[in-house]
Parts: C-alpha cells; structure tokens; sequence
C-alpha cells in the first residue's frame, strides 16, 4: 500500500487521529512532516514485517511530552529560556541521527510506538527522509501515555542507548536507566525544560524480535479508517456506518458542557463532560489520551480498549487539547488489539491503573 497525493494523506493522518484516542501527538505536525516526505521523495509506501530480515536493526522513535495546549505564560517561559529558534522542525529525524552516531549501528527500519496524529505520521516521514524501511504496524496498536505500555514490554526491551532531540537543537544522550519506567521520567522532564516535547529514539531491537512485537497492520488499518472518514464527510454514508466497518461502536452523541483539566508530572489529565442529544450525560477520563467511559455514571467502556471522539459537523478526530465547550460530540469505541490484554501490558492500561475502583469490560 501506498500514499501517493495529498488527499490520501490526509485521510491517513485522520485515521491516526483516530486511533490517538485524544492524544498521540498533534495531526498538523504529523502532517506537515508527512507531506515534506512525500514532496521530497515521493510515494510513501510500507511492508508487512515478514519482509524484514532477522538480522535487520530496527529503531523506535517518539514524541515525549504532554498533550496540554501551549499557554502565554508558558510561551513567555519558553522564550526568556532563549528557545525561540526551531533548528530541527522534524526532530525524531535528528534524535535517530544521533543514535546512529552514538551507537555506531545503522538503523534498517524506523518504527513507530504508537498510533497517533503526529506519532505515527512523523517516523514513517523520518523513515522516508533517511531511506529506512517502512513496515506496517507499531508497537502500541493506539497511542497510550507510557512508554512503557507497549508490547516492547513483552520481551523487556531496554530504551538505552537513547536519544532526545527538542526543536531547538538541544541534544541529549541516555546511555543507560535502571528500567523504562525512570526512562518515561526522563523523557517527561526533558519535554518539560523544551516547554513541549521532545523527539526520542532507543528501544532497538532485530527484524526477528520485531516479527514478534509489532503490532501489525495497523498503518493501513489507520490509511482505511481515514478513507472512511471521508466518506462519511462527503455524504457517502453515515459516519456510525462507516466506523463500524472497521469494527467501531457508537456509544454516544452530545455537546460537551465541561471540561476540568490539569497537568501532572507534564501529563495532561481532566475529565470532559458531554450532554447527550436525547438527554443523558457522558464523561470521559483522560490522561493524554482516553481510558475511561461512563454514561450515566455507568463505566462502559475503557482502556486498553480505544475510546474515540469525532465532531460530527466537521467528521474529524477531537483531541483532548483542543476541546472546548459546545462542542459537537461523537463517541466510538473499538476493540484494542488483544495482545494489550497480556497481563505485562494489562496491568499499567486498566481502570486500576489509572486509580479508578472499575474491573475492565471489553467492549465486544
């Protein structure tokens, strides 16, 4: 499969907006990377993994930082730290650079951690910059808040040697943590001294482990959703019907009324409140992305399972940063790839986890 025009690339970018769950990254920098990569060397395409040879060397780079909007209190921080000047506009570029030169290793293959507007879209264009391999898949199925909620836990897979490039040209080097946990840490704190993210690269493994780890097809499945998104936009079918092609379920429709938000530990955490069309009300928990549901103060759906949300008028993705109240409201939920429910991978993605008393219902 290929995108070979800007319509197609902004369906993709809208089907990784879906499956960002509210968070995974900001579409608009996913696709102005995108679309630098296929100006400057034209058609994007993927493989499946199987045509990856075991003994290939792939890399997974990464966005850091929370999804909370940028304030002018913290843009006026930003720049009397003297960060005014973007010296690297696609930095998961330079952050994979700098592991090359660190390591000695050539990366064969770039390789997402997760599905989101920009955390997806942003490595398969530093994919195509650098000639690396694109292979079908992540290792997340959706974006997640963690690093370390990931099938890269499945076989512990070190982040170090690592690397972390900001926008504006400071470079760090992570030679090695005690556990992925203190590298999420690090990774936090360093998106906080760039007052946003910063662009991260480690967790090499082989095109063997890979074969085992990677969540498959999930750049296509993000290519098909975004098509029929657009179907949906153009009057070809209603949007419940065109989710539920790929498996989606409608859970609700209203306008939101509320939305408490914080930042903890340079996470963006609240709650959104939606007023139902036909009465009844919904709330989602969120912490960067979506993990919990309720309808009437009922749990009905929530993480690992992927809760979406879709402005009706606009039929585009919502993320979390950029609702507001009055807000036109449709809520999907789709089934997480099951290899999220391993216990590893469970144990840091359910209710529990989050701190809510709530046993996980799946969705299907």
């Amino acid at each position: 499969m290929k995108i070979e025009n800007v319509c197609e690339l902004e369906d993709f970018i809208d089907g990784c907006a879906l499956f960002g769950v509210g968070g995974g990254g900001n579409p608009e920098e996913g696709f102005r990377a995108l679309k630098s990569a296929l100006d400057e060397k034209g058609a994007i395409r993927w493989i499946d993994v199987e045509r990856i040879d075991d003994n290939a060397c792939a890399v997974c780079t990464f966005l850091m930082g929370s999804s909370a909007p940028m304030t002018p209190d913290r843009a006026k921080r930003r720049d009397e730290a003297g960060l005014t000047e973007v010296k690297c506009p696609i930095n998961l570029m330079n952050a994979v650079l700098e592991w090359e030169n660190y390591t000695g290793k050539k990366a064969d293959v770039v390789v997402p951690i997760e599905v989101g507007g920009s955390n997806m879209p942003v490595p398969i264009a530093v994919a195509k910059k650098l000639d690396k391999t694109i292979v079908d898949g992540d290792f997340a199925g959706r974006a997640i808040p963690e690093i370390f909620q990931t099938t890269l836990s499945l076989e512990d897979v070190p982040f170090c040697p690592g690397t972390s490039v900001d926008k504006f040209g400071n470079v760090t080097i992570i030679k090695e943590v005690i556990n992925v946990k203190l590298a999420e840490r690090i990774g936090k704190h360093l998106s906080r001294v760039a007052f946003g993210s910063t662009g991260m690269a480690g967790f090499a493994v082989t095109g063997k482990q890979l074969k085992r780890l990677l969540v498959r097809g999930t750049v296509s499945r993000a290519f098909h959703l975004g098509k029929l998104l657009r179907s949906a936009r153009d009057g070809k079918m209603p949007l419940c019907a065109a989710m539920e092609k790929k498996g989606g379920r409608f859970f609700f429709k209203g306008r939101v009324v509320d939305k408490k938000v914080s930042e903890e530990d340079n996470y963006y955490v609240g709650f959104t409140t939606i007023k139902g069309d036909k009465g009844g009300s919904a709330r989602i928990f969120f912490k960067n992305e979506n993990h919990i549901l309720w309808k009437n103060d009922n749990c009905i759906a929530s993480s690992p399972d992927i809760i979406s949300c879709i402005n009706p008028e606009t039929v585009k993705p919502v993320r979390n940063g950029d609702i507001g109240e009055g807000m036109p409201m449709e809520i999907y939920a789709f089934p997480c790839n099951p290899v999220l429910k391993e216990k590893k991978i469970f144990q840091t993605l359910c209710p529990r986890y989050f701190g809510f008393d709530l046993n996980y219902i799946p969705i299907d």
